[in-house]
């Protein structure tokens, strides 16, 4: 019973860590931003809850999702949301809308690479070419979203106003953020050959009684 419960409590933990950190936005919000918007509230609370969502399926349905996939989606929702949207990130520091996609590109290749190891077959090289564009088309995908945001909302999620008083083209931004995810995904790739550059070395190690 005690390893269940400390079990479900490590499966909870990213998606209770995310929560707070929303209601610690939530007050910086209402409390220092000067300007408040519905729709960033909005955002705050549901990202807030996805994770719960995704864990309580991921146990429901026995989806064998790893817990370090769900703590990098968990990280990408308030580095996204909470910091970049609510505490105005994205305007304050001009790499963080970098940051955010490399990021995003990274998450989206290891959510492919894992939902591919879930049928228990080894990547071959095509593969790994496929999931890199499959995360491109996820990065085209949120372009989208932000074009059809900022129709709809009169926002400017894509920095449009930012890149005229620049004197740059406002293509510029969204071409970017496609190249950035693509940066992600190749580093996701090196952290996963360094990874398995590590286990081979420390398989061909010699059993000296040295390690448990």
């Amino acid at each position: 019973m005690q390893k269940k419960f400390l079990r479900t409590s490590l499966d909870y933990l990213p998606a209770i860590v995310t929560a707070l950190l929303s209601v610690v936005t939530l007050i910086l919000y209402a409390t220092i931003i000067s300007e408040h918007d519905i729709s960033d509230y909005l955002c705050i609370v549901l990202i807030s809850l996805v994770p719960f969502v995704l864990i309580f399926l991921n146990r429901k349905f026995k989806l064998n999702i790893p817990r370090y996939l769900i703590v990098l989606i968990c990280l990408h929702f308030v580095l996204a949301v909470d910091a970049g949207t609510a505490m105005g990130l994205y305007g304050r520091l001009s790499w963080w809308d970098l940051l955010i996609h490399g990021y995003f590109g990274f998450l989206g290749c290891a959510i492919f690479y894992y939902l591919y190891l879930r049928e228990k077959q080894k990547p071959k090289p095509i593969h790994y070419i496929m999931f890199v564009l499959l995360t491109i088309s996820l990065a085209a995908i949120w372009e989208i979203y932000e074009f059809a945001a900022d129709l709809i909302l009169h926002s400017d999620m894509q920095g449009v106003e930012a890149a005229l008083q620049q004197g740059i083209s406002p293509l510029t931004d969204t071409v970017t953020d496609i190249m950035i995810a693509v940066v992600g995904a190749v580093l996701f790739y090196a952290v996963l050959f360094i990874k398995k550059l590590i286990l081979s070395k420390s398989k061909d190690m010699p059993d000296n009684g040295s390690h448990f």
